[in-house]
């Protein structure tokens, strides 16, 4: 299998160096001398025109657009999930399957309800209408095309919740604010999975088996790391978020290494301390 692999950061990386060495791995980024040894570097910055670009890899059999907007505004997001993929698209030609790495942020669910992929989407968040549009975009250019709509990656160097208990953080108690996450490994190994699958679905939800309440997640943690747990407050009228299933994504065989938070938290204690 020859797979471009567009945006290859720490999840990019963490799926190429899964796939077996018999694959032909391209890693496109904007600086690609970082890159692991396994993985053939395409220097591409898919803010420019793709007349500046190289001709780009032959024979191949997939793209994984995973890219992370580095302006977390809405500028940002529609300079790397809409018009990066539609120069992408103007330079590649005849790859038969796009795997469009997406959010659950696209869900605008709110009152702790369960979510599965034949729930509706209509974020009305921009950060989530704008992926809405980047999903219609690349099922108009793509023949083939896999939504993956990721919860919240977290795993090593990825520390925002202690350094929200560090700096004495609150949690929504009232109504309890559901939370929804994925190991990064776990999402590469997904990731790995629609690669592999012969007929995968349009769509998915990347997500671990235990939605938890803000609350909970923060507490055990807190206890985790010696700090102070949060204030529990009460918002009336805030939301309570969602809880997102990921039956789907288990009847095609993936499992996830780290099915809760407890699970995966303890894989990266040490660091977190």
């Amino acid at each position: 299998m020859r797979v471009l692999i567009a945006g290859a950061g720490d999840l990019g990386i963490r799926l190429a160096l899964r796939l077996p060495a018999t694959d032909s791995v391209y890693g496109l980024r904007r600086n690609t001398a970082a890159l692991p040894a396994r993985m053939l570097g395409v220097t591409v910055d898919l803010r420019r025109d793709p007349q500046h670009w190289p001709a780009p890899p032959e024979a191949l059999d997939a793209v994984v657009y995973a890219l992370t907007p580095s302006q977390r505004d809405e500028a940002g997001y529609r300079e790397v999930y809409i018009d990066g993929l539609m120069r992408l698209r103007r330079w590649l030609l005849g790859v038969p399957r796009l795997i469009f790495v997406s959010s659950t942020a696209v869900y605008g669910q709110s009152a702790g309800e369960w979510v599965d992929e034949q729930s509706p989407a209509a974020s009305t968040s921009w950060n989530g209408r704008v992926l809405l549009e980047a999903e219609a975009a690349a099922r108009r250019e793509w023949n083939e095309v896999v939504l993956l709509r990721l919860a919240g990656l977290y795993g090593p160097g990825r520390l925002w919740l202690q350094r929200r208990l560090q700096q004495g953080t609150t949690c929504q108690a009232d109504p309890p604010a559901w939370t929804n996450r994925i190991h990064i490994d776990d999402a590469a190994a997904l990731l790995e999975c629609l690669l592999r699958h012969p007929a995968p679905p349009p769509l998915l939800i990347g997500v671990d088996r235990e939605p938890a309440p803000e609350c909970e997640v923060l507490s055990w943690l807190a206890g985790q790391l010696g700090l102070p747990a949060p204030r529990a407050v009460a918002s009336a009228g805030a939301s309570a978020g969602k809880r997102l299933r990921n039956d789907l994504a288990q009847s095609l065989g993936w499992q996830p290494r780290y099915p809760g938070y407890r699970a995966g938290y303890l894989s990266v204690l040490g660091e977190l301390r």
